[in-house]
């Protein structure tokens, strides 16, 4: 029988490393390993300017007009059945729900994304029934609370796809589009 030590010992020197000493092979000297890491860098970077190009995209704001006039009317409604008990007719809030409309609103949503705003509403609101307002019924949600709080409406409406969503900055920065 082997002692514990020379166990050890032995198993030591024969698991893989940097340096085969049986063949005399050095990892850093196949050109398999070189081909490999030079394949992993490129795809490493390709990735990174690929998201490079989408985030650099022009990016929407809400200042663009992201949401129709008829979409925040639906908003409306909704909110009044599944929001207003908490965050008031009004928005201003009472208790623990937040208010969702002014200064209060800017100042904890500017500079996140209407992707955020909708994630947030979608998979925390109602707070007795998390999750069960509909994507369609969260971004028409959405689309009042931006239209509540001023922001210009548009010709388009806001979708519930979360690659569009993440795509638009909440801000009161920038121009205003003109009026049509």
């Amino acid at each position: 029988m082997y002692s514990p030590d020379a166990l050890v010992a032995s198993n030591l020197t024969r698991w893989p490393s940097f340096y085969d000493q049986e063949r005399g092979l050095s990892i850093k000297n196949n050109r398999l390993f070189k081909y490999a890491t030079v394949a992993m860098l490129l795809t490493g970077a390709l990735a990174f300017a690929i998201r490079s190009v989408q985030a650099g995209a022009a990016q929407k704001t809400t200042m663009d007009g992201v949401y129709t006039n008829e979409q925040a009317a639906r908003g409306k409604t909704q909110y009044g059945q599944a929001c207003a008990s908490c965050h008031m007719d009004d928005l201003s809030g009472s208790g623990q729900a937040l208010p969702l409309a002014g200064d209060a609103f800017t100042e904890t949503w500017e500079g996140q994304s209407v992707g955020d705003l909708f994630d947030l509403t979608r998979n925390t609101m109602p707070p007795d029934k998390p999750g069960t307002l509909s994507p369609d019924d969260t971004v028409d949600i959405v689309a009042y609370l931006l239209q509540f709080n001023k922001f210009p409406a548009g010709s388009s409406e806001l979708k519930s796809d979360p690659d569009t969503l993440k795509n638009i900055l909440i801000t009161k920065k920038g121009n205003a589009p003109p009026k049509q």
